[in-house]
Parts: C-alpha cells; sequence; structure tokens
C-alpha cells in the first residue's frame, strides 16, 4: 500500500507546495536569480553596442549587417543555454519577459521623440536618443531589482539589478559631457555595460 501511495504523489507538485509553505511561515531560502546572465548580458551589449557604433558612423555596409545579425544570434543561442540550466523559485519573475519589457518602453520612446530627433543635428540626435533609452533601461533595472524582493530572491542578486540601472542611468547622463566620447557614445556605454555586468558576474558567482 505504502507504494501505492508513493506511485501516487506527484514530486513537483509536492515540492511546490512545500515552497509555499515555507514562505508562509518566513522560512523560504533566498534563491540565485540569472546569475550567468549577467556575463552573457554584459558581452553581448558590449559587441552589439559597439557593431552599432560602427553602422551610426560608417552607414550601411553589408558587412555590418552581418556582424550585426550573427551578434544577436549567438547571444540568443548563449542565453538558451543559460535558461536551460537555470531552475528558478516557483512564481519568479521571467527574465525573458521583462526584457522584453524594457525593449518595448525604449521602443515607444524612440518612436515617440522621431520629431524631435528630426529637428536636431546628427550629433544632438544621438544624444538624446542614448539618454533616453538609458533612462528607460535603467530605471527597467532598478524596479526588477525592487520586485525581486517578493520572491525570495538573495539580496546581493537584488542589488545587482539596483546598482546596475543606477550604473547606467549615470552612464548615459555623462557621456554627453564628454567630448573625447563625441562620436563613440555607443560604444561608451557598451563597454560601461559590460564592465559592470563583468564585474557584477564575478560577485556572484562566488557566493
Amino acid at each position: 500500500m505504502s507504494r501505492e501511495l508513493s506511485e501516487d504523489v506527484d514530486a513537483d507538485a509536492l515540492r511546490t507546495d512545500l515552497e509555499e509553505i515555507k514562505g508562509a511561515m518566513g522560512l523560504a531560502s533566498e534563491h540565485p536569480y540569472w546569475w550567468r546572465f549577467w556575463i552573457v548580458e554584459g558581452i553581448c551589449t558590449g559587441i552589439v553596442f559597439a557593431v552599432v557604433q560602427f553602422w551610426l558612423r560608417e552607414g550601411f555596409r553589408p558587412w555590418i549587417a552581418v556582424a550585426f545579425a550573427g551578434v544577436i544570434a549567438g547571444c540568443e543561442l548563449a542565453k538558451r543555454r543559460v535558461r536551460s540550466n537555470y531552475r528558478p523559485p516557483t512564481g519568479v519573475p521571467d527574465q525573458r519577459r521583462w526584457g522584453l519589457a524594457v525593449f518595448a518602453g525604449t521602443g515607444v520612446l524612440l518612436v515617440g521623440l522621431r520629431p524631435v530627433f528630426e529637428s536636431l543635428d546628427a550629433t544632438n540626435a544621438v544624444r538624446l536618443a542614448l539618454v533616453s533609452a538609458g533612462a528607460v533601461v535603467g530605471v527597467g533595472y532598478v524596479l526588477m531589482g525592487q520586485l525581486l524582493a517578493a520572491y525570495d530572491i538573495r539580496a546581493v542578486d537584488r542589488y545587482a539589478f539596483i546598482g546596475g540601472g543606477a550604473w547606467i542611468m549615470a552612464l548615459s547622463a555623462a557621456i554627453p559631457y564628454v567630448p573625447l566620447l563625441e562620436g563613440w557614445e555607443y560604444a561608451a556605454l557598451g563597454a560601461g555595460i559590460a564592465l559592470h555586468h563583468s564585474g557584477t558576474y564575478a560577485v556572484l558567482s562566488r557566493y
């Protein structure tokens, strides 16, 4: 009879129920959240922004388009590999949906400001796009860090998002004031994000 009972038990459902009970009692353990995401996202962002910068400087070139498509495809494959090895706690926010929401918000802002971009010279149009997109992405990171507090995610992972958002916003605001970076704004932002994300990965991988 005990054998029949053991066969009827759904291990996944039981594990979920136990996590919910522990959470309700304040005993839930703190889980890591996508810590490998940082190194993949950092490297991909640095390369993509560099390619975009060359696109802006040189105009459309077949090799730039091929490089851009290749980087995007490679990054997506790497992210799929990361996702396949990640076992999130129950109900945790989905990283892909979060990224899509941030991307959509940035797109809406840039499309809505198109008449403004067209009234500016090329340099100021690039600066406005950089600051606008950086503000949206930075706020998205900060909000994600706040949101994860409700899902038993480790504090260090939450602070990584909050710190990352603050860093992106600070970079976006500062870059237009640095004369040496004129014409290389996106490459500089990408390098700054890659630096932060790589450092974050190095820290989180030790926990």
